[in-house]
């Protein structure tokens, strides 16, 4: 599931390679293409901010699709290219077929740090001095499932089995962005979380919301993807 912060056109969509499996790259860049081009100068730079690699990449490739001096299948091809190059057991070509967490976890891979974190006791007082953290924009679910995906971005930390050394009770380690992402992708496996239609930041007095703007499905080896524009419809 991907958030966003916020044409009602039919969105733009690719042709599946057959011969390379292509779903996984399908999937997300259509996602992420409607994203950028609800507001091309704002998102290319958003997407610059996140990381100069592949989403800087891959907006390039957009602005050129964008601008009808290549297709959205060559535009995805040159992505994935770099992406193989980078790690070809990662995201093979033919028919081995590529994972959309591995995926999305290169795209939206960071530039900087953009978390952190602080073991704290879980009955007295005691902290620890804040440090960064290796959260990212992709975010795993984990076994203690969350009801719904606004509590699981208010229940983010990392498990820890150290004591506290003042009350030898045990240490928690809640974990927060620095500041609000522009994007934020959730791995759920589960049937159970409710998907919150918005998230809301709060920070230095000023709110950000981030809007669902799509969801991938995967099953019988494929995947399959659902856009929701700034309209609402899907």
């Amino acid at each position: 599931m991907i958030m966003a912060s916020a044409d009602s056109s039919s969105p733009s969509g690719l042709i599946w390679d057959g011969e390379n499996y292509s779903c996984a790259y399908d999937a997300l860049f259509t996602v992420l293409f409607d994203i950028w081009s609800s507001d091309t100068k704002l998102w290319t730079r958003r997407f610059e901010e996140i990381n100069q690699h592949h989403l800087k990449s891959l907006s390039a490739c957009f602005k050129k699709y964008h601008n009808g001096q290549t297709s959205f299948e060559t535009a995805r091809d040159t992505i994935r290219h770099g992406l193989y190059s980078q790690n070809p057991a990662q995201f093979p070509y033919g028919t081995r077929g590529t994972s959309i967490a591995a995926l999305t976890s290169a795209i939206l891979a960071s530039n900087d740090c953009v978390a952190i974190s602080s073991p704290e006791c879980t009955s007295c007082e005691y902290s620890e001095p804040v440090m960064n953290d290796r959260l990212e924009f992709t975010l795993y679910e984990k076994e203690d499932t969350p009801k719904s995906t606004s509590h699981w971005l208010c229940s983010l930390e990392h498990e820890t089995h150290e004591k506290c050394p003042d009350c030898s009770c045990a240490l928690k380690q809640p974990t927060s962005f620095k500041s609000a992402p522009n994007v934020l992708v959730f791995e759920i496996n589960s049937k159970n979380i409710k998907i919150s239609k918005t998230l809301k930041f709060v920070q230095d007095s000023e709110t950000v919301i981030l809007d669902i703007r799509g969801l991938i499905y995967h099953g019988d080896f494929h995947f399959t993807s659902r856009i929701i524009g700034n309209d609402n419809i899907v």
